[in-house]
Protein backbone atom coordinates (compact mmCIF):
# COMPACT_ATOMS: atom_id res chain seq x y z
CA UNK A 1 0.00 0.00 0.00
CA UNK A 2 1.02 3.60 -0.49
CA UNK A 3 -0.61 6.76 0.71
CA UNK A 4 -1.17 9.20 3.53
CA UNK A 5 -4.39 8.66 5.42
CA UNK A 6 -5.92 9.15 8.80
CA UNK A 7 -3.99 6.19 10.19
CA UNK A 8 -0.63 7.29 8.79
CA UNK A 9 1.75 6.90 5.85
CA UNK A 10 1.90 3.53 4.07
CA UNK A 11 4.82 3.35 1.60
CA UNK A 12 5.25 0.82 -1.16
CA UNK A 13 8.16 -1.50 -0.39
CA UNK A 14 10.70 -3.49 -2.36
CA UNK A 15 12.43 -6.48 -0.75
CA UNK A 16 15.81 -8.06 -1.49
CA UNK A 17 16.35 -11.52 -0.01
CA UNK A 18 19.74 -13.25 -0.12
CA UNK A 19 19.78 -17.02 0.41
CA UNK A 20 22.68 -19.36 1.12
CA UNK A 21 22.45 -22.44 -1.13
CA UNK A 22 25.03 -24.73 0.50
CA UNK A 23 22.12 -27.12 1.03
CA UNK A 24 19.94 -26.69 -2.04
CA UNK A 25 17.12 -28.62 -0.36
CA UNK A 26 17.01 -26.14 2.52
CA UNK A 27 17.93 -22.59 1.34
CA UNK A 28 18.90 -20.37 4.27
CA UNK A 29 17.90 -16.70 4.36
CA UNK A 30 21.03 -14.77 5.33
CA UNK A 31 20.08 -11.20 4.50
CA UNK A 32 16.77 -9.39 4.10
CA UNK A 33 16.82 -5.82 2.83
CA UNK A 34 13.64 -3.75 2.52
CA UNK A 35 13.62 -0.52 0.52
CA UNK A 36 10.85 2.05 0.49
CA UNK A 37 9.86 2.80 -3.08
CA UNK A 38 8.95 1.33 -6.44
CA UNK A 39 11.43 -1.06 -8.03
CA UNK A 40 13.04 0.62 -11.06
CA UNK A 41 15.90 -1.64 -12.07
CA UNK A 42 18.86 -3.69 -10.85
CA UNK A 43 22.23 -4.98 -12.03
CA UNK A 44 24.78 -7.43 -10.67
CA UNK A 45 28.49 -6.71 -11.21
CA UNK A 46 30.88 -9.30 -9.73
CA UNK A 47 29.87 -9.72 -6.04
CA UNK A 48 27.58 -6.69 -5.86
CA UNK A 49 23.95 -6.12 -6.69
CA UNK A 50 22.88 -2.53 -7.37
CA UNK A 51 19.17 -2.00 -6.85
CA UNK A 52 17.35 1.23 -7.73
CA UNK A 53 13.98 2.28 -6.31
CA UNK A 54 11.98 5.48 -6.65
CA UNK A 55 9.71 7.16 -4.08
CA UNK A 56 7.33 10.04 -4.86
CA UNK A 57 7.55 13.03 -2.55
CA UNK A 58 4.97 12.84 0.25
CA UNK A 59 4.18 15.19 3.10
CA UNK A 60 2.91 14.20 6.53
CA UNK A 61 1.80 17.48 8.01
CA UNK A 62 4.51 19.92 6.98
CA UNK A 63 7.33 17.37 6.88
CA UNK A 64 8.62 15.51 3.84
CA UNK A 65 8.73 11.74 4.34
CA UNK A 66 12.24 10.52 3.59
CA UNK A 67 12.62 6.93 2.31
CA UNK A 68 14.13 4.36 4.66
CA UNK A 69 16.18 1.19 4.26
CA UNK A 70 15.75 -1.81 6.55
CA UNK A 71 18.39 -4.54 6.93
CA UNK A 72 17.31 -7.68 8.78
CA UNK A 73 14.56 -5.73 10.52
CA UNK A 74 16.68 -2.72 11.50
CA UNK A 75 15.39 0.42 9.76
CA UNK A 76 17.44 3.51 8.94
CA UNK A 77 16.01 6.67 7.33
CA UNK A 78 17.91 8.55 4.66
CA UNK A 79 19.80 11.49 6.18
CA UNK A 80 18.53 14.74 4.54
CA UNK A 81 22.15 15.95 4.35
CA UNK A 82 23.03 12.95 2.18
CA UNK A 83 20.36 13.61 -0.47
CA UNK A 84 21.92 14.82 -3.72
CA UNK A 85 19.92 17.42 -5.62
CA UNK A 86 20.34 19.81 -8.52
CA UNK A 87 18.97 23.21 -9.41
CA UNK A 88 16.91 21.84 -12.32
CA UNK A 89 13.26 22.75 -11.55
CA UNK A 90 10.50 20.26 -12.35
CA UNK A 91 6.73 19.93 -11.91
CA UNK A 92 7.12 16.92 -9.59
CA UNK A 93 9.93 15.36 -7.63
CA UNK A 94 11.02 11.85 -6.72
CA UNK A 95 13.62 10.30 -4.46
CA UNK A 96 15.74 7.86 -6.49
CA UNK A 97 17.72 5.57 -4.18
CA UNK A 98 20.56 3.25 -5.21
CA UNK A 99 21.64 0.45 -2.87
CA UNK A 100 24.87 -1.53 -3.26
CA UNK A 101 24.73 -4.98 -1.66
CA UNK A 102 27.46 -7.60 -1.42
CA UNK A 103 25.66 -10.93 -1.84
CA UNK A 104 28.54 -13.03 -0.48
CA UNK A 105 29.72 -11.13 2.59
CA UNK A 106 26.94 -11.15 5.17
CA UNK A 107 28.66 -8.74 7.55
CA UNK A 108 29.48 -6.04 4.97
CA UNK A 109 27.09 -3.10 5.42
CA UNK A 110 25.03 -1.96 2.46
CA UNK A 111 25.73 1.44 0.91
CA UNK A 112 22.97 3.76 -0.27
CA UNK A 113 22.78 6.98 -2.29
CA UNK A 114 19.68 9.11 -2.88
CA UNK A 115 19.02 11.73 -5.58
CA UNK A 116 16.14 14.21 -5.62
CA UNK A 117 15.00 14.28 -9.25
CA UNK A 118 11.99 14.10 -11.48
CA UNK A 119 10.68 10.60 -12.17
CA UNK A 120 13.57 8.42 -13.41
CA UNK A 121 12.62 7.07 -16.82
CA UNK A 122 15.60 5.04 -18.06
CA UNK A 123 18.81 3.63 -16.64
CA UNK A 124 22.02 2.42 -18.27
CA UNK A 125 24.81 0.65 -16.37
CA UNK A 126 28.41 0.11 -17.44
CA UNK A 127 31.00 -1.79 -15.37
CA UNK A 128 31.97 1.48 -13.63
CA UNK A 129 28.98 3.83 -13.87
CA UNK A 130 25.22 4.08 -13.46
CA UNK A 131 23.49 6.62 -15.72
CA UNK A 132 19.97 7.96 -15.20
CA UNK A 133 18.06 9.62 -18.05
CA UNK A 134 15.12 11.69 -16.86
CA UNK A 135 13.01 13.38 -19.51
CA UNK A 136 11.60 16.78 -18.64
CA UNK A 137 8.76 18.39 -20.58
CA UNK A 138 7.82 22.05 -20.60
CA UNK A 139 4.43 23.13 -21.96
CA UNK A 140 2.69 26.42 -22.58
CA UNK A 141 -0.34 25.32 -20.59
CA UNK A 142 -2.70 28.10 -21.70
CA UNK A 143 -2.60 26.86 -25.30
CA UNK A 144 -1.33 23.32 -24.53
CA UNK A 145 1.53 23.83 -26.95
CA UNK A 146 4.73 21.82 -26.55
CA UNK A 147 7.57 24.26 -25.99
CA UNK A 148 10.64 22.40 -24.80
CA UNK A 149 11.79 18.85 -24.17
CA UNK A 150 15.10 17.72 -22.73
CA UNK A 151 16.63 14.73 -20.99
CA UNK A 152 18.51 15.29 -17.74
CA UNK A 153 21.47 12.94 -17.29
CA UNK A 154 23.21 11.84 -14.09
CA UNK A 155 26.35 9.74 -13.71
CA UNK A 156 27.12 7.80 -10.51
CA UNK A 157 30.42 5.95 -10.36
CA UNK A 158 30.34 2.44 -8.85
CA UNK A 159 33.28 0.44 -7.50
CA UNK A 160 32.10 -2.37 -5.26
CA UNK A 161 30.32 -0.72 -2.34
CA UNK A 162 31.70 2.71 -3.24
CA UNK A 163 29.28 5.02 -5.07
CA UNK A 164 29.79 8.71 -5.86
CA UNK A 165 27.84 11.35 -7.76
CA UNK A 166 30.19 12.45 -10.51
CA UNK A 167 28.41 14.54 -13.15
CA UNK A 168 25.15 15.83 -14.60
CA UNK A 169 24.19 17.14 -18.02
CA UNK A 170 21.37 17.59 -20.52
CA UNK A 171 20.57 16.73 -24.13
CA UNK A 172 17.54 17.73 -26.23
CA UNK A 173 14.68 15.27 -26.72
CA UNK A 174 13.58 12.10 -24.95
CA UNK A 175 15.23 8.68 -24.77
CA UNK A 176 13.43 5.48 -25.78
CA UNK A 177 15.02 2.95 -23.41
CA UNK A 178 18.32 1.61 -22.04
CA UNK A 179 19.44 0.41 -25.49
CA UNK A 180 19.47 4.03 -26.67
CA UNK A 181 22.41 4.67 -24.32
CA UNK A 182 25.95 3.37 -24.15
CA UNK A 183 29.41 3.98 -22.67
CA UNK A 184 32.48 3.33 -24.82
CA UNK A 185 36.15 4.37 -24.52
CA UNK A 186 35.43 7.05 -21.93
CA UNK A 187 32.41 8.53 -23.73
CA UNK A 188 28.69 8.31 -23.09
CA UNK A 189 26.48 8.07 -26.21
CA UNK A 190 22.72 8.59 -26.34
CA UNK A 191 20.09 8.60 -29.10
CA UNK A 192 17.01 10.82 -28.62
CA UNK A 193 13.84 11.90 -30.38
CA UNK A 194 12.73 15.52 -30.14
CA UNK A 195 8.99 16.11 -30.44
CA UNK A 196 5.80 14.03 -30.15
CA UNK A 197 3.15 13.57 -32.88
CA UNK A 198 0.25 13.90 -30.43
CA UNK A 199 1.37 17.34 -29.29
CA UNK A 200 0.07 20.30 -31.31
CA UNK A 201 3.04 21.75 -33.06
CA UNK A 202 4.72 18.30 -33.09
CA UNK A 203 4.30 15.61 -35.72
CA UNK A 204 6.27 16.74 -38.75
CA UNK A 205 8.64 18.60 -36.43
CA UNK A 206 9.91 15.33 -34.93
CA UNK A 207 13.61 14.70 -35.42
CA UNK A 208 16.25 12.36 -34.04
CA UNK A 209 19.79 12.85 -32.84
CA UNK A 210 22.84 11.13 -31.42
CA UNK A 211 24.93 12.92 -28.82
CA UNK A 212 28.40 11.99 -27.58
CA UNK A 213 29.32 13.26 -24.10
CA UNK A 214 32.50 13.13 -22.06
CA UNK A 215 32.61 11.82 -18.48
CA UNK A 216 31.59 15.28 -17.21
CA UNK A 217 28.43 14.79 -19.32
CA UNK A 218 29.31 17.69 -21.60
CA UNK A 219 28.33 17.27 -25.27
CA UNK A 220 31.46 16.99 -27.42
CA UNK A 221 29.93 15.53 -30.59
CA UNK A 222 26.49 15.29 -32.17
CA UNK A 223 24.51 14.22 -35.21
CA UNK A 224 21.16 16.05 -35.30
CA UNK A 225 18.01 16.29 -37.45
CA UNK A 226 18.07 12.64 -38.49
CA UNK A 227 14.87 11.33 -40.19
CA UNK A 228 12.66 14.39 -39.72
CA UNK A 229 8.99 13.63 -39.14
CA UNK A 230 9.78 10.20 -37.67
CA UNK A 231 10.76 8.86 -34.26
CA UNK A 232 13.17 6.23 -32.95
CA UNK A 233 11.65 2.75 -32.55
CA UNK A 234 14.88 0.93 -31.64
CA UNK A 235 18.57 1.66 -31.18
CA UNK A 236 21.75 -0.26 -30.49
CA UNK A 237 25.35 0.83 -29.95
CA UNK A 238 28.08 -1.61 -30.96
CA UNK A 239 31.57 -0.23 -30.38
CA UNK A 240 32.26 2.45 -32.99
CA UNK A 241 28.89 1.98 -34.74
CA UNK A 242 25.32 2.86 -33.83
CA UNK A 243 22.21 1.36 -35.42
CA UNK A 244 19.03 3.42 -35.28
CA UNK A 245 15.56 2.47 -36.58
CA UNK A 246 13.08 5.30 -37.17
CA UNK A 247 9.56 4.91 -38.52
CA UNK A 248 6.53 6.69 -39.90
CA UNK A 249 5.47 4.73 -42.99
CA UNK A 250 8.70 2.96 -43.98
CA UNK A 251 11.46 1.73 -41.67
CA UNK A 252 14.89 3.31 -42.29
CA UNK A 253 17.69 1.46 -40.51
CA UNK A 254 20.54 3.96 -40.13
CA UNK A 255 24.16 2.90 -39.62
CA UNK A 256 26.15 5.62 -37.88
CA UNK A 257 29.93 5.84 -37.58
CA UNK A 258 31.13 6.94 -34.11
CA UNK A 259 34.84 6.42 -34.74
CA UNK A 260 35.40 10.18 -34.35
CA UNK A 261 33.49 10.99 -31.15
CA UNK A 262 33.38 14.68 -32.07
CA UNK A 263 31.98 14.09 -35.55
CA UNK A 264 29.42 11.26 -35.84
CA UNK A 265 28.27 10.60 -39.40
CA UNK A 266 25.75 8.45 -41.27
CA UNK A 267 27.39 5.60 -43.20
CA UNK A 268 24.20 4.44 -44.90
CA UNK A 269 20.60 3.36 -44.46
CA UNK A 270 18.16 0.65 -45.51
CA UNK A 271 14.41 1.18 -46.08
CA UNK A 272 12.00 -1.76 -45.81
CA UNK A 273 8.29 -2.09 -44.83
CA UNK A 274 7.30 -2.14 -41.15
CA UNK A 275 9.67 -1.31 -38.34
CA UNK A 276 12.10 -3.02 -35.95
CA UNK A 277 11.33 -2.39 -32.29
CA UNK A 278 14.36 -4.35 -31.04
CA UNK A 279 17.91 -4.68 -32.35
CA UNK A 280 20.36 -7.31 -31.15
CA UNK A 281 24.06 -7.60 -32.03
CA UNK A 282 25.33 -10.82 -33.61
CA UNK A 283 29.12 -10.80 -33.64
CA UNK A 284 30.91 -7.75 -34.98
CA UNK A 285 29.37 -7.66 -38.44
CA UNK A 286 25.65 -8.36 -38.02
CA UNK A 287 22.62 -7.01 -36.19
CA UNK A 288 19.27 -8.80 -35.83
CA UNK A 289 16.07 -6.76 -35.99
CA UNK A 290 12.72 -8.00 -34.61
CA UNK A 291 10.23 -6.49 -37.02
CA UNK A 292 6.57 -5.48 -36.96
CA UNK A 293 4.82 -5.47 -40.35
CA UNK A 294 1.17 -4.49 -40.68
CA UNK A 295 -1.08 -6.33 -43.15
CA UNK A 296 -2.49 -4.74 -46.28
Amino acid sequence: NLGVGGSGYYPIKCEIKVYELADIKAPKLVKNVTLEGYYLNARMIEDYVYVVVTSPIYYVGEEIVLPSVSVNGESVSIDPKEVYYTNAPDVSYTFTTIVALNVFLDDEPIVKKTILTGAASSMYVSPNNIYFAITKYNFITENTIFSNEETLLYRISIRGNSMDFEAEGTVPGHVLNQFSMDEYNGYFRIATTLGYPWIRGGGSSESNSIYVLDMDLKVIGKLENLAKGEKIYSARFMGERAYIVTFKKVDPLFVIDLTDARNPKVLGWLKIPGYSDYLHPLGNDHVIGIRMVSGS
